[in-house]
């Protein structure tokens, strides 16, 4: 008892305190500012301020990028709440309003630029194709980033994690393209390429959940 006691005292002596979790808002402004900082490079880099007013001067693309935008930081803050043990997994739903408000917000632009352009308005073109490759390039980083920082939750809620993580890089990177274009992307073009990338690397991230946590050092096996 008496060896036991010691070995007790002497680990106890040798431990390291351990740091207390940044709140979830702490955490979230933390990830936004790096990710607003990415993203203002990224517009600095391919587009002037002439570009940026004209595309913000359309009341139908001013609110698209809203949307986007606000989907993407309460995507951010809802990772930092389900990743935490214990944490209501509800918090998982907090940016399906902003998510839909942003649906809306393409419908209601394609159907101005009908009853303004007619058919034309629907017509398909190939060359957003870009927008789908800069939203990839630069929310594939931006996500994993992100999930390194709650890599925990590969224990704990792996799926909507990594979904929530995505969401959010993919739905700010979409933001930020749509103000890169030279203003002549139609909303249904928006739909198709911007929303269809968000959707395609949320569901990639959902269904490789688990290897993405174990390849960035925290497997549910951990």
């Amino acid at each position: 008892m008496t060896d036991t006691t010691r070995m007790i005292e002497q680990l106890s002596a040798r431990a390291a305190p351990v740091r207390r979790m940044w709140s979830p808002m702490r955490r979230t402004l933390a990830w936004l500012l790096a990710a607003s900082l990415v993203m203002a490079g990224m517009v600095l880099t391919h587009a002037q301020g002439a570009d940026v007013a004209r595309v913000l001067a359309s009341p139908d693309a001013t609110r698209e990028w809203l949307a986007a935008l606000l989907t993407g930081v309460l995507a951010s803050y809802a990772v930092f709440q389900v990743s935490v043990p214990g944490r209501d997994p509800r918090w998982a739903w907090l940016p399906v309003p902003a998510a839909l408000f942003w649906l809306a917000s393409l419908g209601l632009g394609c159907m101005n630029e009908v009853a303004r352009d007619g058919l034309a308005a629907l017509a398909f073109r190939p060359g957003p194709m870009e927008c789908l490759r800069a939203i990839s390039m630069t929310s594939i980083p931006l996500g994993l980033v992100l999930l390194l920082m709650v890599r925990h939750a590969g224990v704990v809620r792996p799926r909507p994690t990594a979904l929530l993580a995505m969401l959010s890089a993919a739905a700010l990177s979409s933001s930020t393209v749509s103000l890169i274009h030279d203003g002549g992307e139609s909303s249904l073009m928006v739909l198709i390429w911007h929303i269809g990338a968000v959707a395609l690397l949320s569901l990639a991230s959902l269904l490789l959940a688990r290897r993405m946590f174990a390849w960035i050092g925290y497997s549910r096996h951990a």
